[in-house]
């Protein structure tokens, strides 16, 4: 058993580097292939480094120590049309260093990305695939909660397509189709595993200021290393409501899950844009797939501000709780994330911002866990070169 899950994990490994090695083709050939083909092309690229001071990357009780760490991040984007075509594609890293590696390991965490949309009278349609491999711990959801082992890597690969079409002036029908296949390595009780979803929207506009909708989708759940399969089927009713100076989008529904009782999910979103201030929220339940196994509930809030200092300068403050349970509503996990920071803009291709972050955990059953990150980054971002 373990050769043949060992086998899988290197098929999946495999198929990462033959996907990023046609991306990069792909970008490349439109990249060199210039004005002879393509209406209009742009490029951009951007890169960040980052020295930042953790207390305890671990997020152990036992094994405390601080760490120095060093982050590269370099991005490259390219868009282009041909025709009625539309596409882009994008390739990104982060490289990290840090002073211990057994509380801070070494990372390489690169991705890619490819999409195309084509407009037509029956319809928009677009493709889209992409890979990511990053630390567990930084990929947000439900997987980066609790305490998440320092040498946890999530590699994600996905294919997705969507069509839309208006079916009036005020009446629009989409839908939607994808694959995701999930692998983890290192430390930790993760499950690949992969999911098959699709669903269907209808949305209808009021009035300039209100659009309601209605959708409903399904997802398969479908663990690498064999086993029982799930699944899960959802209905979502909500409403946006746009104002001057606030954006409101109000949604709520059931999730059934294979197994499992009718669970509900929902959302309130918020996002107020002042003269100098802007404020957004972010507040409610989620089901979804996890390599915690199959579908894990998560409640979670997030808040956010920011302030023009100057012309050059801004400030913010962001914070956010979410806490997970399993389906007979045990606690799995919560994790609390706030930071403050400050940007200094001397150009507008180059940008300074320090930070102060603190993040905490708490299992189940288990102690309380904290670390702080103070850093200083420096970035350069050029859209059209």
């Amino acid at each position: 058993m373990n050769l043949l899950i060992e086998d899988r994990q290197r098929g999946h490994e495999l198929n990462v580097q033959r996907l990023a090695g046609m991306l990069m083709l792909m970008a490349g050939q439109l990249l060199y292939s210039g004005h002879s083909w393509a209406d209009t092309w742009q490029q951009g690229v951007s890169s960040q480094v980052s020295t930042e001071y953790e207390t305890n990357p671990a997020m152990s009780t036992a094994n405390r120590g601080s760490v120095w760490r060093a982050v590269f991040s370099p991005s490259y984007a390219l868009m282009t049309r041909v025709g009625e075509n539309s596409l882009n594609a994008g390739l990104a890293a982060r490289i990290a260093r840090a002073s211990n590696k057994t509380l801070s390991p070494d990372r390489d965490s690169p991705s890619a990305y490819l999409n195309w949309l084509r407009p037509s009278e029956a319809g928009n349609f677009g493709l889209s695939t992409k890979i990511a491999r990053m630390d567990t711990r930084d990929t947000g959801g439900v997987d980066a909660t609790g305490n998440v082992p320092v040498n946890s890597t999530r590699t994600s690969r996905d294919l997705s397509g969507s069509w839309n079409k208006e079916l009036s002036e005020r009446s629009t029908l989409s839908a939607d189709a994808a694959y995701e296949s999930v692998s983890y390595k290192g430390s930790g009780t993760y499950t690949d595993y992969s999911t098959r979803s699709g669903g269907l929207k209808y949305s209808y506009i009021w009035n300039e200021k209100i659009t309601s909708f209605f959708g409903v989708s399904g997802n398969k759940y479908m663990p690498t290393a064999g086993g029982a399969t799930s699944s899960s089927v959802n209905t979502l009713l909500g409403m946006n409501w746009k104002t001057e100076y606030l954006d409101w989008t109000v949604q709520g529904g059931k999730s059934r899950v294979t197994g499992g009782s009718s669970n509900t999910q929902g959302s309130v979103t918020a996002h107020y844009t002042g003269q100098r201030t802007q404020l957004t929220l972010d507040a409610g339940r989620t089901v979804s797939s996890s390599g915690l196994g199959a579908y894990t509930k998560a409640d979670h809030v997030k808040g956010g501000w920011s302030y023009i200092l100057s012309e050059y300068s801004n400030t913010g403050i962001d914070l956010e709780r979410r806490k997970n349970y399993s389906f007979g509503l045990t606690t799995a996990g919560n994790t609390t994330f706030s930071s403050v920071w400050l940007d200094h803009s001397y150009s507008p291709l180059w940008r300074m911002r320090t930070y102060f972050s603190r993040r905490s955990n708490q299992g189940s059953g288990a102690e309380s866990t904290s670390s702080n990150v103070l850093g200083l980054s420096f970035s350069y971002n050029n859209i059209d070169f």
